[in-house]
């Protein structure tokens, strides 16, 4: 086909990475195996005989037969022609669950995905134990031998209503937090989290009593709308227009989102998708249009964190 295509013994030659002298043998095989002459060879290059026309129409069918089978079985052994059975935590940011989404459709065109959310500590589980192929959850991550993509940081910040009068200062005071911070996840979401969240606030002698447990930010901002106290939210997820958000003097807090696939799974264009949202957010601007707050991208078991989700 090469040689058909080039009309030249030494460009086609170039093209398949041979020595002419090579392919020149290769093609006097052919025609020897097959009794007929498939080329009339000159100085101007090299010109298809009748007979060369009707093996060229042959070879291309056994070419895209052959590229279909090494296709074929490649998708078998991948696994790609399985439905992607995909989770994400409710805490981790939408935009970001929609870019997985279609990354993975960009990566496997026809690939099916069966999605479902669930919070962080169960999502963990399921991976680890081959319910789920993959999934995007709230570090820390634990003991868990999981592929862990670092992929995005964000602040956490205090959510509280606009016409509260702490809403005029730019930043809360530490010795206002404790009774007034009564919004948080309930711990059976991410036992890691809320403990490394509360062993946070400890250090810095801010004792958090919180009273009202919620299991997405959307549930924490209705409480909040309500008068049940502060919570705690990532500094990306939209906001009610009643509500809005400060951080906390002298203490910062992040929360970090990773993507987790079974080290083992058979799919490898899991990593794939992985290394690839994960630099989709390296050093770009992050979902709200602001600057994305700065955080490496790693493959690692990571150290644990707080963070929130």
């Amino acid at each position: 086909m090469a040689v058909a295509e080039e009309c030249n013994f030494g460009r086609a030659a170039i093209r398949l990475h041979l020595s002419q002298p090579s392919l020149s043998s290769q093609i006097k095989k052919l025609e020897d195996g097959i009794r007929a002459t498939l080329f009339l060879r000159g100085r101007a290059g090299a010109e298809l005989t009748p007979a060369g026309s009707v093996f060229l129409i042959a070879a291309k069918r056994l070419l895209h037969l052959s590229e279909r089978a090494v296709e074929n079985t490649s998708s078998v052994h991948s696994g790609i022609d399985l439905p992607l059975r995909f989770g994400y935590s409710p805490f981790v940011n939408h935009h970001l669950v929609e870019e997985t989404v279609a990354g993975y459709r960009d990566l496997v065109p026809n690939g099916q995905i069966e999605a479902s959310s669930e919070c962080s500590a169960p999502l963990l589980s399921m991976v680890a134990e081959g319910l789920l192929d993959a999934a995007l959850v709230i570090m820390p991550i634990g003991d868990h031998k999981l592929f862990v993509q670092r992929v995005c940081t964000e602040k956490l910040l205090v959510c509280l209503r606009r016409d509260d009068p702490l809403a005029r200062e730019e930043s809360i005071p530490q010795e206002l937090i404790a009774d007034r911070l009564r919004i948080c996840l309930a711990r059976t979401h991410h036992p890691l989290l809320y403990d490394e969240l509360m062993r946070k606030f400890a250090k810095a002698k801010i004792l958090l009593k919180p009273t009202e447990f919620v299991s997405s930010p959307a549930e924490m901002q209705f409480l909040v709308k309500m008068g049940a106290g502060f919570g705690l939210i990532r500094e990306t997820v939209p906001l009610d227009p009643e509500l809005t958000r400060r951080s906390i003097s002298g203490l910062s807090l992040q929360v970090k989102t990773a993507f987790i696939c079974h080290p083992a799974q058979p799919r490898p264009v899991l990593p794939l998708l992985a290394y690839r949202i994960a630099k989709l957010y390296a050093g770009k601007a992050d979902m709200n249009g602001k600057k994305r707050p700065s955080g490496s991208v790693g493959v690692q078991l990571p150290a644990q964190i707080p963070s929130v989700g």
